[in-house]
């Protein structure tokens, strides 16, 4: 069996024309098509925590691609070559890593947020460390005791392919939220506390949701099954099960935060905000999901200097401003 061994040898931003790869990547993208004279080839898009990389598979199409999917950690060995001005892997062969990888090896392949997890942390108990109820200093309270909850909160992406895929995405999100949301109160009116409770636990139930795969970061059966947002109840419950006198209202409150902030049915969530504090969660949660997800599209998938790739989630190309 391959072994990643824990270090990766060759990354992308070490990849140079001409260059023998033989190394391990992550597959963000693959697809099987036909060119203009009707030869059938692989598109894979290849990464690892330092960017992405094309390639294309010519030869044993069907022999090949068969044997990974998106979201599968591969062992590559190609040439690298020049088309269009940009590197691309003309691939030779390529093989899963069916063994699950540990948290240094996932790390090889996911970036770490660029806002870096300690000063992440760092901000997440600061600004637990100044909600004023004594309800919620309660629940943040009962929160830290959960190692486990916490850990896998500051570790696991907020999405495993859509914004803030990375090491600490979930904690990087989570804290954007709350910091805007705080900021956003000032303006709109509304409970600061409530609204900083519920944008640091709107997304709770994806420390379930999302797990160590083979290839990475991947969804568990549960998180098939139930969703983030039914998980997040569940979680938000077991959280307030021993705090004695904790207001019923206050907790559903927070689990309406939770149910609504995706906005509507049709994006996820079986209630639509229904408070002044919902409201404002779920904009600046959408707002932020948004915007990060089209600076990572960026970040892969530019098709020149100024636009990217078409996005087809959000179904539009994006345009990067020039420095200036």
């Amino acid at each position: 069996m391959l072994e990643v061994s824990g270090v990766k040898r060759l990354f992308v931003s070490d990849i140079t024309k001409d260059a023998d790869v033989k190394d391990f990547f992550l597959v963000v993208k693959k697809g099987i098509y036909s060119s203009r004279n009707n030869t059938r080839y692989a598109s894979v898009r290849l990464k690892d925590k330092t960017g992405s990389i094309e390639a294309r598979i010519w030869d044993r199409v069907d022999e090949l691609s068969a044997g990974f999917d998106r979201n599968d950690v591969v062992y590559v060995e190609a040439k690298a070559r020049s088309y269009q001005e940009q590197l691309q892997l003309n691939v030779t062969d390529i093989r899963k890593e069916a063994r699950a990888l540990s948290a240094k090896e996932v790390s090889e392949f996911y970036p770490e947020t660029g806002s870096g997890t300690e000063r992440l942390k760092e901000a997440f108990f600061r600004i637990t460390g100044g909600i004023a109820d004594v309800h919620l200093t309660r629940l943040f309270d009962e929160l830290k005791k959960r190692e486990e909850v916490l850990d896998r909160f500051f570790l696991l992406p907020a999405s495993v392919g859509v914004h803030h895929v990375s090491i600490g995405g979930l904690l990087e999100h989570s804290v954007a939220v709350a910091e805007m949301g705080r900021h956003a109160v000032a303006f709109t009116g509304g409970d600061q506390d409530i609204v900083t409770a519920g944008s640091l636990l709107h997304d709770i139930g994806k420390i379930d949701e999302i797990t160590f795969k083979a290839g990475g970061f991947g969804y568990s059966d549960q998180g098939r099954l139930l969703g983030h947002i039914t998980l997040g109840i569940m979680i938000l419950d077991r959280l307030v099960s021993p705090i004695e006198g904790f207001p019923a209202y206050l907790a559903d409150v927070l689990k309406h935060i939770i149910l609504s902030h995706h906005g509507a049915a049709e994006w996820g969530s079986p209630k639509k905000p229904m408070c002044t504090e919902a409201l404002v969660v779920h904009y600046i949660d959408n707002l932020d999901a948004k915007v990060m997800g089209v600076k990572e599209h960026m970040d892969a998938g530019m098709e020149d200097e100024k636009w990217t790739q078409f996005h087809r989630l959000y179904e539009s190309r994006f345009y990067k401003i020039p420095e200036r």
